[in-house]
């Protein structure tokens, strides 16, 4: 058996196929960081505010966002809210997540590469992005990207993950999994490209020099349930990034990567299939184009 149990991944857009994964896995916790991103930035936003929502993925911030303007249109607002991902699945899922919601007056989702957004300068009040830019290849054209489409003034919120370090959820998960990895796939290994981003500092100054200031970033921690230890092992398999490295193990390096992940979850459940809760730890960066 291979590391991924049999499923394969569309070359064409992978993220689009794990959508219904990522979704039902991981948008209790992204959702509920993206209304406390929100919910932060709520003193900050105009009337009638114009939000674009950058890699907004299967809608974890860009639903709360809908709900909130559909509230202020009850009031009389304008609120307009547009979302976007690179990935064709993805817009489709969140999509039909929003028109569920019965108001498609009120919001748009669409494809674009956050890298190279295709509205015009200064055409929204606000953009977020709720663990998005931070994973972009070339984040610094992400963070200039979000500063050129919004007025002067106009708020922007994002989030990045603590290094495992401070994080419960990426040390428990990751960590064993680094260390049973066959010797041939960690020598030329980098460190994802987004730790840069998890020290606070690196984040704000990142930020700034995109053309943002008033820069105030948070520390958030909730914690994180996966249902069961093999539900949790199907979902990173099925992650484009963790699965591509998973599916270059044979059969007896994917068993001995099983049964390390398998161990370090189950210090942390009940009992066989009892669900494991993790503290997830990020920082929720807001601030205001100049």
């Amino acid at each position: 058996m291979r590391a991924t149990d049999g499923i394969t991944r569309s070359t064409d857009d992978p993220w689009g196929a794990h959508s219904s994964t990522y979704d039902q896995m991981f948008s209790p916790l992204t959702g509920y960081i993206g209304r406390a991103t929100i919910a932060m930035t709520e003193t900050r936003l105009p009337v009638g505010a114009r939000i674009l929502d950058i890699a907004c993925g299967s809608g974890a911030l860009l639903i709360p966002a809908i709900e909130r303007a559909m509230h202020k249109r009850k009031e009389g607002g304008l609120d307009k809210v547009v979302g976007c991902d690179f990935s064709p699945g993805m817009v489709a899922l969140a999509r039909a997540k929003a028109e569920r919601l019965g108001d498609c007056e009120v919001f748009d989702c669409q494809v674009h590469d956050g890298q190279a957004l295709g509205f015009d300068d200064q055409s929204f009040d606000a953009a977020f992005s709720c663990f998005g830019i931070f994973l972009f290849e070339n984040r610094q054209s992400g963070w200039r990207e979000a500063a050129r489409i919004l007025k002067s003034g106009g708020v922007f919120a994002t989030t990045s993950w603590m290094a495992p370090e401070h994080n419960e959820m990426m040390r428990v998960q990751f960590g064993p999994l680094m260390e049973a990895l066959p010797d041939r796939l960690k020598e030329n290994m980098q460190p994802p490209g987004w730790l840069t981003v998890a020290d606070p500092e690196t984040f704000s100054s990142e930020v700034a020099d995109a053309g943002f200031e008033d820069i105030d970033v948070r520390p958030f921690h909730t914690d994180f349930v996966l249902p069961s230890i093999d539900s949790a092992w199907y979902a990173m398999c099925d992650n484009p990034v963790s699965g591509a490295l998973l599916r270059q193990c044979d059969s007896a390096e994917t068993s001995r990567l099983k049964e390390a992940y398998s161990s370090a979850l189950a210090t942390k459940a009940s009992g066989i299939d009892r669900p494991i809760v993790l503290r997830a730890s990020c920082n929720i960066l807001v601030a205001r184009r100049r």
